[in-house]
C-alpha cells in the first residue's frame, strides 16, 4: 500500500489558486495516476487551514468567490468521504503541541518552515507509527523550500 500525505502546495495546484498553481497539469496528471494505483492519500487537517487561508487572500474578489465555492465542494467531498482521500490529524495532542513548540523556533530560522508544515510532518510521522503494513510513504509537496519525505 502507498500512502501520500497531501501538501498545500498539491492543493493550491489542484484547484488552480492564482499565482500558486505553476504545476497544475503536473499535479494533476500525477494526483489521477494516484487514483487509478488506487494510493492512499491522507488530507492533513492543517492541509485544509493553510488551503482556507491562501483563498481567503486571493486579492480578486470574483476569481476568490468562485476558488472558494470549488473549496466548499473540496470540503463537503472530503466529510462525506467521497474524496479519493481520507481526513487525518484532527486531533492534536498535547505531546504534539509541545514537540512543534520545541521544534519551531529552529525550523522556522533555519528552515523557514511553519508550523502547519510542521504539523503535516508530525501526522506523518505519527501514521506511520499507528498503520502497519505501509508500502511507500510520502508528503507530497510542490514547495522547493519543503523537502519532501518519501519511506
Amino acid at each position: 500500500m502507498n500512502v501520500r500525505f497531501i501538501d498545500t502546495s498539491i492543493v493550491m495546484n489542484l484547484l488552480e489558486i492564482p499565482n500558486m498553481c505553476a504545476e497544475a497539469a503536473v499535479v494533476k496528471d500525477e494526483f489521477k495516476t494516484a487514483v487509478e494505483a488506487e494510493e492512499t492519500m491522507i488530507l492533513p487537517m492543517s492541509t485544509i487551514i493553510e488551503s482556507g487561508n491562501h483563498i481567503a487572500h486571493i486579492a480578486d474578489g470574483t476569481i476568490r468567490r468562485t476558488k472558494a465555492m470549488e473549496f466548499q465542494t473540496f470540503l463537503r467531498k472530503t466529510a462525506k468521504d467521497e474524496a479519493p482521500w481520507k481526513l487525518y490529524g484532527l486531533e492534536m495532542r498535547k505531546e504534539d503541541l509541545l514537540a512543534l513548540a520545541n521544534d519551531f523556533p529552529e525550523y522556522a530560522l533555519n528552515l523557514e518552515m511553519g508550523i502547519g508544515d510542521m504539523s503535516i510532518i508530525r501526522f506523518y510521522e505519527r501514521y506511520k507509527k499507528e498503520v502497519p503494513a505501509i508500502g511507500r510513504i510520502m508528503i507530497w509537496s510542490k514547495e522547493k523550500t519543503y523537502k519532501p519525505k518519501i519511506d
